[in-house]
């Protein structure tokens, strides 16, 4: 999706107004219990927010309340729109600061 007129600055500035957004994954989690009665019982338990640690690169797990689930989903749904719009600044950073004389003996 990158766009011929993106310049560094343009996507910087769509960068920082982009707002909040959480690196990671969330999911919903049940617990499945045998009752007494023979029945068995299905529990929704808490939602699991995923994350890699940047500081340690290993892979992270918070419990979350049932009542921020919707709100964190929506938060990393939005850092995947955070890494297209890095993308295009990577793109057009290159674009910027490669001259066509980049070629090795181009200057002969």
């Amino acid at each position: 999706m990158s766009k011929k007129t993106d310049t560094t600055a343009s996507v910087l500035a769509e960068i920082a107004a982009y707002g909040e957004f959480l690196p990671g994954s969330v999911r919903r989690t049940t617990e499945k219990r045998m009752r007494k009665d023979g029945k068995l019982k299905v529990y929704e338990a808490q939602p699991i927010y995923t994350y890699t640690d940047a500081a340690s690169g290993k892979q992270k797990s918070k419990r979350i309340p049932k009542a921020a689930y919707g709100r964190v989903l929506g938060l990393t749904r939005k850092y995947k729109g955070m890494k297209k719009l890095i993308a295009r600044f990577e793109a057009a950073a290159v674009e910027e600061n490669l001259d066509d004389g980049s070629k090795k003996n181009s200057s002969r």
